[in-house]
């Protein structure tokens, strides 16, 4: 395996190191290995600076040739203070040693909250008689104010639509480059809609209002508001007693769910505006149910370092993807191993389909790095069109 290609492939933004930096790289895992270290053969390709896809690794050894090549590329390069030392842990110790870090941060006093999400995915498209894979992207900004009085904004935009992969770029010049496709769908399927190639964000659409009561935009957790988060106790039993509540109040609690399978959903509150020592006190919730996973040290879609787990083991999915109306579908969640909410959500193909081979990712959200709590208050967005329905 050559362990650059397979970082390139995990961190599709990083700017290519220099060579001294690669030898260096080369030399420690070598010693690591207790292997000696291969020079670079003459005429052999260079470093990719850029990837349109990307893969789920599951082998502990090619997670530690990860993440020994990103430690020692920050560590040459001028860059923010490293994140915490994330060990492989099969238990749920790692979220317990994340929680202690989480539980001693400072609270938050800026006036907005902002959730900048971005949406990728990959399509089965068609020109002619040539199948290939596009990738889209859509972003949607949450401003989120403490001060209910205050606007919530929300925008959305289309980023992106292009061929996904160099080798899909070659299939769709080989068609004559169309900029509209036809959409490769499962047989019976309601909608099977064109797809417009782009390469500039477009049909940006945006709403702005105060949202009575002060009522909080994500409703996973039924209605609360910004003070309502506020509220919630810092204490891991106490927090599961607020969660039964929550639970007993919802109109579709009977025939739908246990509260032992709502539980899981504490996972939401790392997603949301709440204090470091609520979000501590979810992480302590959810290591000590039987539906968590710590898969282990992880680089997110736009090149974090995280914690990967999963808060719903052994729950099985199937999605569609081209043709294809049954691909099993793998899910992680990734987290900030220094604040403990969630960088991104990855969905992979559980196995080999037409155009994506086995754990390629097919879909991902993640948190543009500026999400958090900010003094900054939302303008008005230039070209943009007011919208009369709300953005999720």
């Amino acid at each position: 395996m050559d362990e650059l290609k397979l970082l390139a492939r995990s961190l599709p933004d990083a700017p290519p190191p220099r060579a001294e930096v690669v030898e260096k790289a080369r030399a420690r895992l070598a010693a690591a290995r207790k292997e000696p270290v291969r020079p670079r053969q003459a005429g052999r390709a260079g470093w990719r600076g850029r990837t349109w896809g990307w893969t789920l690794g599951t082998a502990a050894a090619t997670v530690a040739v990860v993440m020994a090549v990103v430690a020692l590329v920050a560590n040459l390069t001028t860059a923010p203070a490293p994140p915490p030392v994330l060990a492989p842990d099969a238990g749920a110790g790692a979220l317990l040693r994340l929680a202690d870090r989480v539980a001693g941060l400072p609270d938050d006093s800026d006036a907005y909250w902002r959730r900048p999400l971005l949406d990728n995915g990959l399509i089965r498209v068609r020109a002619g008689d040539r199948a290939f894979n596009v990738l889209y992207s859509d972003r949607i900004d949450l401003w989120q104010p403490r001060d209910p009085g205050d606007p919530v904004q929300a925008e959305q935009r289309k980023m992106f639509v292009r061929p996904a992969t160099p080798a899909d770029e070659r299939v769709w010049r080989a068609a004559g480059s169309p900029t509209t496709l036809k959409r490769v769908c499962a047989p019976g399927a309601d909608e099977c809609m064109k797809v417009r190639l782009r390469s500039k964000p477009s049909d940006c659409l945006y709403t702005r209002a105060a949202e009575p009561g002060g009522v909080f935009g994500d409703r996973r957790l039924g209605e609360l508001t910004v003070a309502d988060l506020a509220a919630l106790p810092d204490d891991a039993i106490r927090l599961r007693e607020v969660l039964r509540t929550r639970w007993e109040g919802r109109e579709d609690r009977m025939g739908q769910v246990s509260f032992e399978e709502f539980l899981p959903r504490a996972g939401y509150l790392l997603e949301m505006p709440v204090r470091p020592s609520v979000r501590a006190a979810a992480l302590r919730l959810l290591a000590g149910l039987p539906t968590t996973k710590v898969i282990g040290p992880a680089v997110d879609p736009l090149g974090r370092e995280g914690l990967a787990v999963t808060f719903n083991k052994g729950r099985g999915s199937f999605g569609e993807f081209g043709a294809d109306d049954e691909v099993p579908e793998v899910y992680a969640t990734i987290l900030d191993p220094r604040t403990g909410t969630v960088l991104a959500h990855t969905t992979a193909a559980g196995r080999s389909i037409e155009g994506a081979a086995k754990g390629t990712m097919m879909y991902y959200q993640a948190w543009a790095p500026e999400a958090g709590w900010t003094g900054e208050r939302p303008e008005r967005p230039r070209a943009c069109r007011l919208s009369d329905t709300p953005i999720p």
